[in-house]
């Protein structure tokens, strides 16, 4: 007598899970690839998932503003993929794994170096204050704060709150809602290409059924798109440079009202000059710092623009995020001595 005759119950559910198996397995390919799909290639357990996730975002949550963070208590290891580094000057980053530690709230670590800090300063931008491709160690913000500490003689916590394709909108949020109240004696913004790129493309802040939409609903979570190809329009440079403006003005406001000091810095890049309004922009934050007497870091005009500092256009090799630290650092040094401690 067979296994099967034996235990038929046994057999059959034997057979089921083989079914079961290589229906999932077949599910598992990537067969789906149109507009409903978003124009990316989704298998058909993937699609399942995603309208699960939809709809309990929908019933439950409904419209949300999305805090653009990386996410609490969590670690990974970061490396450039082979198109990346076609785009990245020869011998100035290695495609290697980073680490990117990420704290309790959100920012990049090393972050809370001390339980009592006498000063907490946070770092609020894109990805060339992220400086994801640069060792833990290495990446400016906190080199700044290991510099000022043995300058000062003080306990310094620096705080990494950049966020590759952050724009100066969610910073505003990541102010608002986390930053103010760590009550940090001093807010350092770097914003340029990310807005710029974003007005370009969409005209406003306010832009939808974008990943990096500031209100989202199902439809911007599950997006990839970073901005929607149907929606992109123009507007005049007049309009792009008010917006900009705006946002700077915002931050200016926010912190005067809460007791901050904020800083401004310009970015540091080798943009050619003929991008004109990207250059003007950073005219814009030496103008705002200039018009409401703040510090004003112009890394524009520190950092060579050359690849052994900026390995493309606008991120920092290892010596230019170093090179960035100690520029900084002499800049900051003098106000530690005129703001609150935390």
């Amino acid at each position: 007598m067979s296994f099967f005759e034996k235990h038929p119950k046994l057999a059959l559910i034997g057979v089921n899970g083989l079914l079961l198996l290589a229906i999932y397995g077949l599910a598992s390919l990537k067969l789906f690839n149109n507009a409903a799909t978003e124009y990316q290639s989704k298998s058909l357990k993937k699609l399942i998932l995603e309208k699960h996730a939809a709809l309990i975002i929908d019933r439950n949550v409904g419209r949300f503003i999305k805090l653009r963070e990386y996410l609490p208590n969590t670690e990974t290891l970061e490396r450039p993929s082979r198109d990346y580094m076609t785009h990245v000057a020869p011998n100035t980053i290695e495609r290697k794994y980073y680490r990117l530690a990420i704290d309790s709230n959100g920012f990049i670590g090393p972050s809370d170096i001390h339980a009592s800090p006498d000063h907490k300063i946070v770092f609020l931008g894109g990805s060339t204050t992220e400086c994801l491709y640069v060792d833990e160690d290495k990446r400016f913000p906190y080199v700044v704060g290991r510099q000022l500490e043995s300058a000062a003689g003080l306990k310094i916590n620096t705080y990494n709150g950049g966020v590759s394709a952050n724009e100066s909108m969610h910073s505003l949020n990541a102010l608002i809602n986390k930053v103010l109240p760590m009550k940090p004696s001093i807010v350092v913004v770097m914003h340029n290409v990310n807005d710029l790129v974003a007005l370009r493309t969409q005209g406003s802040y306010w832009y939808t059924h974008s990943r990096k939409s500031h209100v989202q609903t199902s439809r911007e979570v599950l997006t990839r798109y970073e901005f929607h190809p149907a929606e992109m329009q123009t507007k005049p440079e007049a309009d792009l440079i008010q917006a900009f403006s705006k946002n700077l003005q915002m931050f200016i406001e926010i912190c005067k009202i809460h007791g901050v000091q904020l800083v401004l810095m310009t970015q540091a890049n080798r943009v050619d000059r003929s991008d004109t309004l990207y250059h003007y922009f950073n005219d814009i934050i030496r103008n705002k710092a200039r018009d409401n007497h703040l510090t004003m870091i112009d890394l524009a005009q520190h950092i060579p623009a050359e690849p052994d500092f900026i390995y493309d256009h606008y991120h920092y090799t290892a010596q230019g995020s170093l090179y960035a630290a100690e520029y900084i650092s002499q800049h900051l040094l003098p106000l530690l001595k005129g703001v609150k401690r935390s």
